[in-house]
Formats: structure tokens, C-alpha cells, sequence
């Protein structure tokens, strides 16, 4: 793939490069990995809901040779699984995001967004109006949420912010000879370690004591044997859950909140009329879903894709952000329009078996933290422009480590 640095700051330059040649490409990763890339909406589309492209590593064919995180896992709960493995801890995931869950959460999550608002106006005024919203505000936000979903204790969110945010940090530039003594992959190692540690503890003191939150549910929960979920598998549904929503609702804050200000003449007809919101997040999630694409899939078997024949073993990918800027599926792609029909079309969550189950609760998180930014800060300015922003290189997630911006 064409990646450069000028990539990162603005993706879609490459990704509009791809439509304009085909909706299926022949490339090969930086790791000199050969794949099939898709990037066509209909293409995707399907691609998403075929259970022919499957996750699990003992589909590959010989020239799948990656080893790093967390592309490389032979396999994992959710993730890696496919159906019917996969609909079995899919039900366990399902359980945290039923609309009475949903409905019991929205108000805290206005609690969230109005305390760390006050967060960034103090440390906004001790600087003279300067802050990173990354940091005070988008990264906070769903790990609190999160945490909240799962019944973490208060007193825990700064170490669990911490160890995600080393997760991620550490895993965009982890490869394969990252060792014990690399202290890179021993950093890592220890962030793994601490987090699971961490969940470990709370939830075997859920199962002892089970209260009303996500952790006792499923350290309570008996398979159909009546055997109950290995605390392992606990900590690793947990984790799941933190990584899903973690950087995926920053990195599209972070995206949107760029997108509206440099669309003022837009922003200006949500500052005038909020109830415009849900519809233009649906717009914002069309443009900057953050999934740059999906994770990898194998052909199980001989298919075709777009006319182009694929073989049993291929690596295919889907890239849902080229899909959501594909020109046949939405005229003018890459002009922001919150009035758009159909916007609702996208494919920021996937679809099909995997399609994400926290999409209702990230959709919200994101509606009610852009309302009450830009109706509390009107003069609020990013003081850097796109290309100086510290975007994570990171091929699968599109976010970053920061936000340089300004407030009066």
C-alpha cells in the first residue's frame, strides 16, 4: 500500500486513489504480507456478512506470515472467532448493550461529558486557554463509560486509562522481535499483564459477592455444561470490551471534532439547532468511522470478488473506510453534508456477524460528547494543523495521541 506520512494525517487521499483504479486491489502490507484489498461499498458490504472470508488463522495460506500484535493471534475470543464459536461469546457480549442497559447508562454518560467539561475548562484556564482534548476529554470518556457498563470502581479508572493507553501505544509499533529483554515488547508484556491482573481480582471478588454490573454477570455466568466461565475468559471479555470502545470512540471524537471545524458554516447550523445532532453523527460516523479497515479474513474456499478470482488461503481485507467514500454508494463522498439521505448507509460498525455490538452505546457517547463540546466552547480552535497532529500509525484504527487545541 501507497503509505507515506502525508497517509496518516489524511487517508481518504489514498483511499480515493483506489477507487478511481477498481473496487478490489492486489497490494501487500508494510510487511511485505501480498493481500486482497477491498474497497468498494457493495463489495464490502458483502464481504462483511460472507461467512466464506472467516477470522480464524487456520484458514491462511502459506504467505500469511504475520506474527505481531494483534493481527498475528492464531486465535481469541470474538475477535478471531467465527460462527459458531463465535455466536456463542457473541450472546455473552450482547448482554451489556440491551436497549434497557442502554437506557439506564445515558444519564451518567451526560454526568461524564458535563464532569470532564468542567475538567477541561480548568485545565484550559491554569494554561491560558490551552489543552489536549485527547487526554482531558476523548480518552477518558469511554474508558469511564466502559468502566461504568462493567462495574469497575472509581478508584481504578486512572490505572486502567493508563494500561489501555500503553496497550495501544505499544502495540502499534510491537512486531515479532520484540523479546523479553526488547524493553518495548517487556513494556508491553507488563501493560498486558497489569490490566488482566486488575480484572482478575474484581472478578473473582464478583463471583464471591455478585452485584448488578457486566463483571458478576459474567463471573457468574455457567456454560451448557453448567461449568462457570474460566476467570481467564472473564478478564479477556473484559478486555475485549475496553479495546473495542476505547480508541475507536477517541479516534472518530477526534476525527469529527477536526471535520465540524473545518466546516463552520455546518457546525454553525448544529450550534443554532442541537437537535440536529443525531442526524449529523450519522454523517460523521459515514466519513470518519475510525476502522481504517477490517481485521484480516481468509478465503475458506475458491470465490470471486468484484470479478476478480480469489483463492482458498487468500488474506482479504475490507476497508470500511474506502467503502463509506465510495463514490457509487454516495454521491460527493467527500463533501461533509449532515443533511445527506441515506448517510445512515455506512458501514462504520461492520456488518454481518461481527458487526459491533456496542454500536448504540458508541453512537450516543459520541452524539452527546460533540453536542455539549461545541455548545460549551464556541471559540474552540485546534492550534495545530493536521499534518502536526501526533496521529498513531496504525493501519487497522485510525486515531490519535493527541489534541492540541484552545478555549477561552
Amino acid at each position: 500500500m501507497p503509505i507515506d506520512d502525508a497517509y496518516w494525517p489524511d487517508p481518504h487521499r489514498v483511499h480515493a486513489g483506489f477507487a478511481e483504479r477498481g473496487r478490489i486491489h492486489r497490494v501487500c502490507l508494510p510487511d511485505g504480507i501480498p493481500v486482497w484489498l477491498v474497497t468498494g461499498y457493495e463489495e464490502v458490504r458483502a464481504g462483511l456478512r460472507d461467512q466464506r472470508l472467516a477470522r480464524q488463522r487456520k484458514y491462511a495460506g502459506p504467505d500469511y506470515t504475520n506474527t505481531g500484535y494483534p493481527e498475528g493471534q492464531d486465535d481469541c475470543l470474538l475477535v478471531m472467532q467465527d460462527p459458531p464459536e463465535h455466536t456463542a461469546t457473541r450472546r455473552l457480549i450482547n448482554f451489556a448493550f440491551t436497549p434497557r442497559r442502554i437506557a439506564k447508562i445515558e444519564p451518567r454518560i451526560h454526568e461524564i461529558v458535563a464532569e470532564l467539561l468542567d475538567r477541561v475548562e480548568r485545565e484550559a484556564a491554569e494554561n491560558d486557554g490551552a489543552l489536549d482534548l485527547m487526554r482531558s476529554f476523548f480518552a477518558p470518556l469511554p474508558i469511564s463509560v466502559v468502566s461504568g457498563i462493567l462495574g469497575l470502581p472509581d478508584w481504578h479508572l486512572d490505572r486502567v486509562l493508563a494500561v489501555t493507553d500503553a496497550e495501544f501505544a505499544l502495540s502499534d509499533t510491537r512486531t515479532e522481535h520484540a523479546t523479553e529483554t526488547d524493553p518495548l515488547g517487556a513494556a508491553f508484556d507488563y501493560a498486558d499483564v497489569e490490566l488482566g491482573q486488575i480484572i482478575a481480582e474484581l472478578a473473582m471478588a464478583r463471583r464471591a459477592e455478585p452485584t448488578d454490573d457486566l463483571i458478576s454477570h459474567w463471573a457468574t455466568t455457567t456454560d451448557d455444561d453448567g461449568e462457570l466461565l474460566p476467570i481467564e475468559h472473564v478478564v479477556t471479555l473484559v478486555i475485549i470490551l475496553y479495546m473495542s470502545g476505547y480508541d475507536t470512540t477517541a479516534g472518530m471524537l477526534t476525527a469529527s471534532t477536526l471535520d465540524l471545524l473545518e466546516h463552520p458554516e455546518q457546525l454553525a447550523k448544529l450550534r443554532a439547532e442541537p437537535e440536529l445532532f443525531p442526524a449529523a453523527i450519522q454523517e460523521l460516523l459515514r466519513r470518519n468511522g475510525p476502522v481504517l479497515r477490517g481485521f484480516r479474513r481468509f478465503a475458506t474456499e475458491d470465490l470471486v470478488i468484484a470479478g476478480q478470482p480469489i483463492s482458498a488461503g487468500d488474506t482479504v481485507l475490507l476497508s470500511m473506510q474506502a467503502a463509506n467514500r465510495d463514490p457509487e454508494a454516495f454521491p460527493d463522498p467527500h463533501e461533509l453534508d449532515i443533511f445527506r439521505p441515506g448517510n445512515d448507509r455506512h458501514l462504520a460498525f461492520g456488518q454481518g456477524p461481527h458487526f459491533c455490538p456496542g454500536h448504540a452505546l458508541a453512537t450516543l457517547e459520541v452524539t452527546i460528547a460533540l453536542r455539549e463540546l461545541f455548545l460549551r466552547f464556541p471559540d474552540l480552535e485546534v492550534t495545530v494543523p493536521r499534518d502536526r497532529i501526533p496521529w498513531r500509525r496504525a493501519h487497522f484504527i485510525r486515531a490519535s495521541y493527541g489534541l492540541p487545541a484552545r478555549v477561552r
